[in-house]
Parts: C-alpha cells; sequence; structure tokens
C-alpha cells in the first residue's frame, strides 16, 4: 500500500497547512510518532489509516477536503490519529478484507476460512473502535456539533436517505445488518458523540489537553501575547511582563 501511494497519492509535507493540522493532533493526543498524511482522488469521501505504531499512515481522499470545512476536516485528522493512538492499524485492515468477501488478499491470509463467529466478533471490534476514534476526534475539536456534522455529511455523500433516519431508532433488520458492517450505523454515532461530550472523563481529558497547549506555547521563544523575542525557558516576557503559562 505504501508502494502504491508514493507513486499515485499526494504526500503532505509537515509545514503545510494539513501538516501543521496533524501536528496539533499528534501533540493533543500523545501520539509517539507523527503519521504520515497522503492525499489520493478518486475513491470517494473517505479516510482511512493504515501502517504500523511505529510507521502510521493516513490517507485522505482529496474530495472529502471538498466536502468537509476547516474544523470538520481536523476532526478527521483526529478521528484517523484516535486509530494510530490505539493501535488499530492492524486488525482494521483484517476486518475490512473481511467485509469486503473473498478477495486475493483475504485467501493468502487465510481471512476467507474464518469461522462466522470469528468475523462477526472481529467486525464487532471495529464498530467499536470507530467510536473509540469518535471520541478522539472530540478531543481534538473539542466541539461535538462539529464532530457530528461531519458524520452526517459522510452518511449524505454515501446515501442522500440517511438525513430522513440519522436521529431516529431502527428496527431490529436495521440493527442485524450493522453486523456485517465495519461501521456502527450514523444515528448510533451521533448519540454516543453527544453522550460521550457530557461525560467527567471528556472534561478531565480536555483540561489536561488545555494545560499542554498552554505549557508548549509558553515554550516558544516569542512571547505569547507582544510577539517579541524571548529565551525559551522565561516563564514572564521581558518586554510586556505578561506570563507565559
Amino acid at each position: 500500500m505504501l508502494a502504491a501511494l508514493s507513486r499515485e497519492a499526494h504526500r503532505v509535507s509537515y509545514p503545510s497547512t494539513l501538516g501543521a493540522m496533524i501536528r496539533k493532533c499528534a501533540m493533543a493526543l500523545a501520539l509517539d510518532f507523527l503519521p504520515d498524511l497522503f492525499i489520493v482522488e478518486g475513491g470517494g469521501p473517505n479516510a482511512f489509516t493504515f501502517g504500523s505504531e511505529e510507521n502510521p499512515c493516513i490517507v485522505i481522499d482529496a474530495s472529502l477536503m471538498t466536502l468537509a470545512n476547516e474544523n470538520e476536516l481536523m476532526a478527521v485528522l483526529g478521528h484517523e490519529s484516535g486509530h494510530v493512538k490505539s493501535g488499530h492499524m492492524l486488525y482494521h485492515t483484517l476486518a475490512e478484507i473481511l467485509a469486503g468477501g473473498a478477495t486475493l488478499s483475504a485467501s493468502l491470509f487465510g481471512l476467507n476460512f474464518l469461522a462466522v463467529p470469528i468475523q462477526l466478533t472481529l467486525l464487532s471490534w471495529h464498530r467499536e473502535s470507530e467510536i473509540t476514534a469518535d471520541r478522539a476526534s472530540l478531543l481534538v475539536v473539542q466541539k461535538v456539533a462539529v464532530v457530528q456534522s461531519l458524520l452526517k455529511k459522510l452518511a449524505l455523500s454515501q446515501n442522500p436517505r440517511s438525513h430522513e433516519n440519522g436521529e431516529k431508532d431502527h428496527g431490529v433488520v436495521d440493527w442485524a445488518s450493522e453486523l456485517f458492517q465495519t461501521h456502527p450505523m450514523l444515528s448510533k454515532r451521533l448519540k454516543l458523540a453527544k453522550e460521550f461530550a457530557l461525560t467527567n472523563e471528556f472534561q478531565l481529558a480536555r483540561q489536561k489537553i488545555e494545560v499542554q497547549q498552554s505549557l508548549l506555547k509558553g515554550l516558544l521563544p516569542f512571547c505569547r501575547y507582544c510577539g517579541r523575542k524571548k529565551f525559551s525557558e522565561e516563564l514572564f516576557c521581558p518586554s510586556c511582563g505578561k506570563a507565559q503559562v
């Protein structure tokens, strides 16, 4: 996959706008490694993560960058960075191969011979991992409305009728069909994102991220208020006297 991306995709440089956004996600979620970021075309509004814990890669389709606004794009990167933080890459690949049916890759791995209960378990794990990544996205953007707006746009791009039942409960047939999907139903993701935003766990994590960002700003070689140069270790600006942390 990496070889194919190197030939066909655009690799995002870290000094770029998108590079700055992925760095912000990496700092907020305390990633061990900064992911490589690639842009592809022609696959529809989508993004995915693959690679290893030491060499994670995030791929975004160019159409998603058109569909999402800046805050929603940050939510996308936060979501994929959540997969990186949680080490989801390997099992995501396996689950997506299963969801796609018996392919050459599945045959090579022997996955098409897995018992149905094992396949359902792996797909169930994949759906739960998407909820985890939605929470990571929420920690990055810190606004549940942004995450929900992104999810609705993605669902609408895949199914124009999704807006008709995105918020309501679904029947037994709908829930049964989810068993063979890699992603939870839209209504479930919207509900769980809203619920997580109201928890003490989210508030504590949010406060931790804010303290971390404040400390990082205090270590800049210039004052965060007047902009004049200072030594990185100075806690007070020598020019305006304001505290940096």
